[in-house]
């Protein structure tokens, strides 16, 4: 009888990591230049550095080339956070505080939840899928004036960096109403801070509220962006 254990044992072993083991996934089949002109997701939403962080579930809005709405939701669906990006503006809003953060983009603080927010445009800028044929490695001046290196594969974008070290990468793309979708996205930044966004339920390309990326700061104190602290 123990024979026979120790055979199954050995059988067993044998076969679980055949089992486990990953199959690569095949690349994307999609038609050159498709690309998210809007997007509208539920997605679950986390920024850190060290020891401190924040994060939540909620929900994503984006139209291109450079509007995002970011919600983040409590357990019992009330509104907690918001950021909205329109250009070179955003604004941040603490619901549970009751106050907001205005301003452009380059007058957010150069550190905490100000260096996070800062790449917003950044990370939002992408080329058309199949605009670089297959994979490689492009360095360029982008539209803000800084230096980048980007990553291909299969003609899209799966990591952006800059001189000083900042990254942000592109993962788990999906081919959305036939328009390849990066489900992920994560910004790692020269100092330490991470921000990572991943989306479910995507919508592609469907229409948009006209109101979408218009803040509502009724009954809210708002301070402008250099009042922003550490999340």
């Amino acid at each position: 009888m123990n024979r026979i254990v120790s055979t199954a044992l050995c059988l067993v072993t044998l076969i679980l990591p055949c089992g486990c083991a990953s199959v690569p996934k095949p690349p994307l089949t999609y038609q050159a230049g498709a690309m998210v002109e809007t997007l509208s997701a539920t997605a679950s939403l986390s920024i850190s550095k060290g020891d401190q962080g924040m994060g939540g579930n909620g929900y994503l809005l984006y139209q291109r080339p450079d509007r995002m709405r970011m919600v983040i939701l409590s357990p019992f669906g009330t509104t907690v956070m918001e950021a909205i990006v329109t250009g070179s503006r955003i604004t941040i809003i603490s619901n549970s505080k009751g106050e907001a953060f205005s301003g452009n983009l380059d007058e957010l603080p150069r550190n905490g939840q100000g260096e996070t927010w800062r790449h917003a445009r950044w990370v939002m800028e992408m080329d058309p899928p199949g605009s670089f044929v297959g994979d490689g490695l492009l360095e360029r001046i982008n539209s803000m004036g800084d230096k980048e290196q980007v990553t291909f594969k299969n003609g899209l974008v799966v990591s952006k960096s800059l001189a000083n070290g900042d990254m942000v990468r592109y993962r788990d793309y999906q081919l959305v109403n036939g328009v390849p979708l990066a489900t992920e996205i994560i910004m790692d930044s020269h100092d330490g801070g991470r921000f990572r966004i991943k989306v479910t339920e995507p919508e592609v390309n469907a229409e948009l509220a006209a109101d979408a990326f218009i803040p509502h700061l009724e009954g809210l104190s708002v301070y402008p962006l250099s009042a922003l602290k550490e999340p």
